[in-house]
């Protein structure tokens, strides 16, 4: 009886030894990481609220670096320019796609790429496109607009220096 008795507190001890310092390595690591995934993620989405419109489609894989650099690099003032905030316009972009998507009633060959798709709608005379613009505008505070209210944006005290994509 004795014998369990002290196997299980030195099991137990064992159990809750210091954290190395490569543990504490590992976990700052993968911080850091997950906070490079939320932007990637808010880009992937971005890529995807364009998709169902366009045949050939931009793989995020090898654009989303150079789109969250170009957004980043719009954001005034650029002190502000966080992953946190670049989201935030992300998920206005997108959503302001997916509004676009539905009024143009596109598909998957609507358009043969993104950049197609991103043209149309900074040129196109459409309602589905003047609608459009005046969404970008406002997501961006372009043109002396103010982004939505549940955008998070205003909050941010910033706005973009011009369309970054």
């Amino acid at each position: 009886m004795i014998f369990f008795l002290l196997t299980g507190i030195v099991f137990t001890a064992n159990g809750c030894k210091k954290e190395s310092n490569e543990d504490s390595e590992t976990e700052l690591l993968g911080s850091i990481l997950s906070q490079e995934s939320a932007i990637q993620a808010a880009c992937q989405r971005f890529i995807l609220s364009e998709s169902s419109c366009v045949a050939t489609t931009d793989s995020s894989a090898s654009v989303c670096s150079g789109l969250i650099s170009k957004l980043k690099g719009e954001i005034l003032p650029q002190e502000l320019s966080t992953d946190a905030v670049a989201i935030l316009y992300f998920d206005c972009f997108t959503k302001t796609n997916y509004t676009y998507n539905i009024a143009k009633a596109c598909n998957q060959n609507s358009f043969n790429s993104n950049s197609d798709y991103r043209r149309v709608q900074r040129t196109g005379t459409s309602q589905a496109e003047i609608s459009w613009r005046e969404a970008f505008n406002q997501c961006g505070s372009l043109e002396n607009e103010v982004p939505p209210s549940d955008s998070g944006i205003s909050e941010t005290d910033t706005i973009l220096r011009s369309d970054p994509f």
